[in-house]
């Protein structure tokens, strides 16, 4: 039987437990890499973001019509075309019947004139009483109005054009070259070019946050200049065709002739205004408990609970025990709890 003979592992079992003995100390504190923003006092704002259309002002729209009976020879424009002032739109040639009527009520007025210069002579004679005179006075001036109405209806002239009463836009076209029309009978339509609107359609529930007066900045959806404007109108009742609340910005001059009637545009409307204690977007957490944020002090972090507001340009409207150039943590922030040490990292200021 062979002698025992001592493990030759224990020799470096007893220096390894005699390292661990001499170094005595713990493990580092664990640490974060942070990045940190003051908190600043900003002007915040709240806004709204809608969409609507460009239409022509309603108050503005001429709708052109014809007095008289007749048939449309040739159209001068197209629908959707920009017309200026005195620019022709459309050839009328007057109707047969018109100018009868014309031809006749002339020779009404000729006649009148004759029998009041007849009248006039025997009343001289004694051959015709005052009553007389008075009645073939009272003819021909009858015979004169009809004879003007017929030439305010143009049915003196054989054919006429008309022509736009103002710069415009040809919103509506309902007669074609040929087409015969009747008196009264809507032609086309004109809408103002340096007059728009821009309806807006507002959730119904946000229809009370918005007020006439408040700012808001239209963009074209498919790209263009911002326009500057004010809420003009607020409706109080639902558009059924788009089932929101109509919400109205006018237009006037240069900006509403750079826009395009039917074209969609992005309103962004300003609520609201006003100065707050802010705080980078990402420097608030939330959990359970609510919105926090992490403050950097001494190296370590310590969480503030918040309440926010209005949020603006990167920026969030936060209320709590916390004063302006406070150093908050922005970046690291999600690796934190509260009193953990923490390592600034060098960064651009905010």
């Amino acid at each position: 039987m062979m002698p025992h003979r001592p493990h030759r592992l224990l020799p470096l079992f007893l220096l390894a437990a005699a390292g661990l003995a001499r170094a005595g100390g713990t493990a580092p504190a664990p640490s974060v890499l942070a990045q940190v923003a003051p908190v600043q006092q900003r002007t915040l704002e709240e806004t709204l973001t809608v969409y609507g259309k460009v239409e022509p002002d309603p108050e503005r729209l001429h709708a052109l019509t014809t007095l008289s009976a007749g048939e449309v020879s040739r159209l001068y424009v197209g629908l959707g075309q920009r017309v200026a002032s005195g620019q022709p739109l459309l050839a009328l040639a007057t109707a047969p019947q018109a100018r009868m009527a014309y031809a006749q009520a002339r020779a009404r007025v000729d006649s009148a004139r004759t029998q009041l210069a007849q009248t006039r002579d025997l009343f001289g004679e004694q051959l015709a009483t005052r009553a007389d005179l008075a009645n073939a006075q009272q003819v021909l001036r009858n015979a004169q109005a009809e004879l003007a109405s017929l030439q305010a209806q143009g049915a003196a002239a054989a054919a006429r054009v008309l022509r736009a009463p103002e710069a415009a836009v040809v919103t509506q076209l309902d007669v074609t070259p040929g087409a015969l029309v009747q008196p009264g009978q809507p032609l086309l339509m004109l809408g103002a070019q340096d007059h728009v609107w821009v309806r807006l359609g507002l959730e119904p529930e946000d229809a009370a946050r918005v007020r006439p007066g408040m700012a808001v900045r239209l963009v074209p959806v498919f790209g263009g200049r911002t326009t500057a404007g004010r809420i003009a109108q607020v409706h109080a009742v639902i558009n059924p065709a788009t089932h929101l609340v109509d919400a109205v910005v006018r237009l006037r001059g240069a900006a509403a002739i750079a826009l395009v009637p039917g074209s969609w545009m992005r309103g962004v409307i300003r609520v609201r205004v006003q100065r707050a204690l802010a705080v980078p977007r990402g420097a608030v957490l939330s959990d359970a408990q609510g919105d926090y944020v992490f403050v950097a002090e001494r190296g370590h972090a310590r969480r503030v609970a918040v309440r926010t507001g209005i949020e603006h340009g990167g920026w969030i409207e936060v209320r709590g025990a916390l004063r302006v150039g406070q150093p908050v943590v922005i970046a690291g922030n999600y690796e934190l709890h509260d009193g953990m040490a923490v390592r600034i990292a060098a960064g651009p200021a905010r």
